[in-house]
Order: structure tokens, then C-alpha cells, then sequence
């Protein structure tokens, strides 16, 4: 670091390392004797304050002289190892996996110090483009997957600040494409029933009991596979989320790790029902595992694959019930569709979104509120309804006329 002092101020001069061909980089700031900073002070405490000056920004400029030629592409990587290997689970970091591709091409070779907001924003609406879509060309990519991108591109550029390496994120005010709301398929009440009855006269014990969690207890699939035998208690009826269960395309496997976020770990109180199917599930798995010759805990998961060595798949209980459903002429519109259904059935019956948001595992009431919008809008609109009928306006109406 240099400074110099000149006739009414100091210029400050700091090595900021070498350009791409090798030719030394400065920086350079200058401090005038006016600055506010100084008042009052003697021209040898001047001095002496525009050191300490100087010497602070020496430190913000070594801060981010590794960033010349730091690619996105390359501290992207390096974020891979120090951030995502240890911070997200397996599946979120297989995603950031997939955004590799698309995301480098964009943003890859440009240093990370002069990506500006613009850039992000020209590659977040060239995803909008039709032939981004490898499975339906003629379309772009859905918002939801847009988001995921920015949020990628955003993290890496997170961290760099958290390192004190950047002091902004270029994607803070990117706009991602205007939501489109296409309505989500729900079972009616009647189609549930209808599924249901379907359910206890044709499938198996273990898909019976798996499918009766979903469309009654709203649980994530991951959740279900994630249970053990120790997590449901027949006494109080209570249920205990703790742990989720998903597949890895990476180890090609089955992985026990977190709940989506820590409010998906909760209590839910079961109905007879549900302990009658477990009771019965039970047993039933207890008398294989002795004929061959396994020992039986009840830490063991509840779900398992037919040598109890291992998880079962989590596309298992997706690909019978949906044969199941085809064989009959019936509907199928996914397991995580059986947690929509418990929200607006509760919803419909006047459930607070409090309440929903807890047996959901949502991380906020908000997020309830968010995603079932109008189911919640329906419920008001017969609140008023019900207020005429139990005054009885209509009739006077009619008679008054």
C-alpha cells in the first residue's frame, strides 16, 4: 500500500494482483482533507486517522483481489465443495447438478465481479424461450424451474459475500416470469371415496396402510417411507414426523436424511383407522421376517424392500396404485395430489390455516395460505352465504316482494 500526500489530500494506492495477460492491477481511493472525518483534528492526527483510512480499504481490496479472474464457472465448483456438499442434502445438491449445464453456458466464463443484475435477468428470461424444454419443445421452462435456477445462481453469489468476497448479490432484483396459475388436480370427495374403496378390496396390506397415511394424515412421500415402527404409537394414536426418506440418481439408492424443514417435524393424531391398518401391517410383517429368520425391532422402517435389508423404493407405492387406478377406469393424480386433498377437505370443513399449516408441515401458515388461495377464497365466500340462511333473508325477501 502507498499513500501520498498531496496539497489538499491523500491518495491511497493498493496492489490488486494481475489481469488475464499478467499486467498488475491497483486500486486506488482518495481521502481530502475536507472529509468529515477530520474535523477538529491536527494535521498530524489527520495523518494519522488517514492511515487507519488507508489501511481499512487495503483490507476490502484484499478481500477481493482473488476475484479478477475468479469465472462463475470456477468459484461455482469450488462453492459445490465448501457450501452444497456439506450444507444441503443429497437431493437439493443433485438438483444444483442439473442447473449446471444451462447455467454455465449463460454465466460460466464471466468473472464473478463483473456479473451484474442484467446478466442474471437475460439469462432467467432466455429460459422462458421456447426449445428450452427438452420435453416439450415448443415451450420454456415452468416458473417453478426458473426459480430454481435463480435460487442456484443466487446461492453461489450468497456465499461470496458471506466469504467477503462481494459485497452484493447481482440477483436480488431479477424478476422471475409472471406466475401462471393453472389449477392443481385434487380429488373430489367423491373420487377420494371412490379410490378408497378401490384401495381396501384390491391392494396389498402395505400399500392399504401407505395410501391411508397420505389421504388421511396429508404426509409428504418422503415421510412415509421415512417412518419406523417406534414413530406411531397405538396407545395415544400419536404419529411422530421425524426423518424423510428419498432416492439418490446419483448412488442410484435409497438415503435417510432431514424433513423438508424443521416445522415438517411434527405430531399428527391418528384415527382408529389408521392404528387398526398398522396393527394388522404389522403382525403381518413380523410373521415373514420370523419365517425368514429376521429379527424384528421396532426401530426397523416401517416400509421395506422384500429382503428387509434395505428401504423400500419411494416409486413403488406411485407405480401400483397408478396401475391400480388404470386397471379400473379410475383417475390417478399422484401421491403428493392425496396431500392436497387433506388440505381442502380441512379447508372446506373450516379449518383454521394455522391448524392445516401444522398438520402439513408448512413452514409458515403463509405458505398455506399461498398454495391453497382458493380453497381458502371458496370457504369465505360461503361464510355469507350461511349467514343469509340462518337469517333467513332469502325467504323474508321473497315475501316482502
Amino acid at each position: 500500500m502507498n499513500i501520498t500526500k498531496r496539497e489538499n489530500a491523500y491518495r491511497v494506492r493498493v496492489f490488486n494482483g494481475k489481469d488475464a495477460d499478467g499486467k498488475f492491477l491497483y486500486s486506488s481511493m482518495t481521502i481530502r482533507f475536507d472529509d468529515p472525518r477530520f474535523e477538529g483534528m491536527t494535521e498530524k492526527k489527520r495523518d494519522k486517522a488517514a492511515e487507519a483510512i488507508a489501511f481499512e480499504f487495503e483490507q476490502q481490496v484484499n478481500a477481493l483481489a482473488v476475484l479478477p479472474n475468479v469465472t462463475f464457472k470456477t468459484f461455482a465448483e469450488r462453492w459445490f465443495v465448501d457450501y452444497a456438499d456439506i450444507q444441503h442434502a443429497t437431493t437439493t445438491r443433485e438438483r444444483c447438478e442439473d442447473f449446471k449445464e444451462r447455467t454455465y453456458e449463460a454465466l460460466g466464463d464471466m468473472r464473478m465481479d463483473k456479473i451484474k443484475t442484467i446478466h442474471v435477468q437475460s439469462f432467467v428470461n432466455s429460459l422462458t424461450k421456447p426449445g428450452v424444454n427438452k420435453v416439450d419443445p415448443e415451450k420454456g421452462l415452468s416458473r417453478k424451474t426458473i426459480k430454481h435456477y435463480l435460487s442456484f445462481v443466487s446461492s453461489i453469489f450468497d456465499y461470496a459475500i458471506r466469504i467477503e468476497m462481494l459485497t452484493k448479490n447481482p440477483c436480488t432484483n431479477v424478476k422471475l416470469p409472471p406466475e401462471v396459475h393453472s389449477e392443481k388436480k385434487i380429488y373430489t370427495p367423491e373420487q377420494a371415496e371412490e379410490f378408497v374403496d378401490l384401495l381396501y378390496s384390491e391392494a396389498p396390506l402395505k400399500h392399504q396402510l401407505f395410501a391411508t397415511i397420505a389421504i388421511i394424515c396429508g404426509l409428504r412421500r418422503s415421510e412415509i417411507v421415512g417412518l419406523r415402527y417406534c414413530d406411531i404409537d397405538v396407545d395415544t394414536h400419536i404419529l411422530r414426523i421425524k426423518r424423510a426418506a428419498n432416492y439418490s440418481r446419483k448412488k442410484k439408492e435409497m438415503y435417510v436424511g432431514n424433513t423438508k424443514t424443521e416445522s415438517s417435524m411434527r405430531v399428527i393424531k391418528l384415527p382408529q383407522i389408521v392404528i387398526d391398518l398398522f396393527e394388522k401391517y404389522k403382525a403381518q410383517e413380523i410373521h415373514q421376517k420370523k419365517f425368514m429368520g429376521i429379527r424384528h425391532t421396532d426401530e426397523d422402517f416401517l416400509f421395506c424392500d422384500t429382503t428387509y435389508t434395505k428401504i423400500m423404493y419411494n416409486g413403488i407405492p406411485y407405480n401400483y396404485l397408478k396401475k391400480m387406478c388404470a386397471k379400473h377406469g379410475m383417475d390417478f393424480y399422484g401421491i403428493h395430489s392425496m396431500r392436497h386433498f387433506v388440505a381442502s377437505a380441512m379447508i372446506s370443513k373450516g379449518t383454521d390455516a394455522k391448524t392445516v399449516s401444522e398438520i402439513l408441515g408448512h413452514s409458515t401458515p403463509a405458505t398455506t395460505l399461498g398454495i391453497y388461495t382458493h380453497a381458502f377464497n371458496e370457504v369465505k365466500a360461503r361464510a355469507t352465504d350461511e349467514i343469509v340462511d340462518m337469517l333467513h333473508i332469502n325467504e323474508k325477501y321473497c315475501r316482502q316482494a
